[in-house]
């Protein structure tokens, strides 16, 4: 899979990195094997690897200890080349992303740091991966980019691997997650760090959650947003779109010059048509920067009121048709999810519901992606954006 592919798909998938996980509630690489863990062997070790500032993945390696940090890497099964550089194996590319054996070194400023987690922090190996010593429980990072450049701190990357772990073990023998809605959010979690459908098997029978969706993805197409959300997870997870599901295109009005009354329908199918490549049509953009409320908020439906998750859905879809940054519309939307966060850190559905504004995962996690998205920092520990 092409470097560019990679990133085109994470950033369409941008809204469910996080949220997918955390709404689910309810990869298997080699059968019967835990997934994002590679060979056997009583010992585990968890590997980091970060493409850039924004997309990230982890995998996890089995052994019998010790190993190499090298021999972990390529356990991850991976796309690694290498190259023996005559003082020592160096790592070319990981995944496409780097140089190739023929000039290891073909970038003059970058190249794949390699780095250890002790406990508190990221710290650089004095030894080559080929000489590192890796033992039960340990956490390798590998980072392409300059001197310097910071890694994602390895708890969240951890947490990560075992929630995806959980995620597939709920996986059921049909390929998929009792039904195609819950399936379509997996998918958006599954894509997001990296696994294809077709690779994301069933523990107990083997069957791909590619052959599911295929098989089931159609029934699931009945709005804008349902369109728009198949078309992000199957490109996420590199899936062809179901024969016979409507396409998020089919759902535009021209006379209208929009999907949907509803805010929340035409972020979603934005989305999808960002995820299959395609232009979004100039109307339905001016249309959802027009539904944008007095507070910088959407809401999804008329006379619901805002709320961070269509809010959230709202600005990535945005972006991703090109609105810039700097726009009063992007600005107005992150002040209101500013008003949006607790003392705790977390971030309410709506900072001024009735029914209660205590923080809750879900919409933390909208409203994270939404940050990454308008290229915000994401605050950790409990601080304020």
């Amino acid at each position: 899979m092409s470097k560019e592919f990679r990133m085109r798909r994470s950033f369409a998938v941008t809204v469910a990195l996080v949220a997918a996980l955390a709404m689910m509630a309810s990869a298997l690489w080699l059968l019967a094997a835990p997934i994002a863990s590679h060979a056997d062997g009583p010992d585990r070790a968890d590997i980091v690897v970060q493409f850039d500032d924004t997309h990230a993945i982890v995998r996890g390696a089995q052994f019998t200890a010790p190993v190499s940090g090298l021999q972990a890497l390529y356990l991850t099964g991976l796309d690694v080349i290498t190259k023996d550089m005559g003082w020592g194996i160096a790592v070319c590319s990981i995944e496409g992303v780097g140089c190739p054996a023929s000039d290891c070194f073909c970038n003059s400023t970058k190249y794949w740091g390699y780095n250890y987690w002790d406990g508190s922090a990221w710290q650089g190996y004095s030894v080559g991966a080929a000489d590192s010593v890796l033992n039960d429980g340990a956490i390798d990072g590998w980072r392409w980019g300059e001197w310097g450049d910071t890694m994602v701190p390895a708890p969240q990357m951890t947490a990560t691997a075992r929630a995806l772990e959980w995620l597939h073990a709920q996986q059921q023998a049909d390929g998929g997650y009792g039904s195609v809605g819950a399936t379509v959010e997996a998918m958006l979690a599954i894509g997001a760090n990296g696994y294809t459908a077709a690779e994301w098997r069933s523990p107990d029978s083997g069957v791909s959650l590619n052959s599911y969706i295929l098989a089931n993805g159609a029934s699931f197409v009945t709005s804008p947003a349902s369109a728009g959300k198949l078309a992000v997870a199957v490109a996420a997870t590199d899936v062809q779109y179901p024969v016979g599901a409507t396409r998020p295109i089919s759902f535009y009005n021209p006379i209208s010059g929009t999907f949907s009354t509803n805010s929340g329908d035409v972020a979603w199918a934005i989305l999808g048509l960002r995820a299959m490549n395609l232009t979004v049509p100039a109307p339905a953009v001016s249309a959802l920067k027009a539904a944008q409320q007095a507070d910088g908020g959407w809401e999804w439906s008329p006379g619901w009121g805002t709320d961070t998750n269509t809010s959230s859905l709202a600005l990535e879809a945005l972006v991703s048709a090109g609105e810039p940054l700097t726009s009063t519309t992007i600005i107005s939307g992150f002040e209101f999810l500013k008003t949006a966060q607790n003392t705790d850190g977390g971030f309410t559905y709506s900072p001024t519901s009735p029914w209660g504004t205590d923080s809750d995962t879900n919409s933390t996690a909208y409203v994270v992606q939404a940050l990454k998205a308008i290229h915000q920092p994401v605050p950790l520990g409990g601080s304020a954006i």
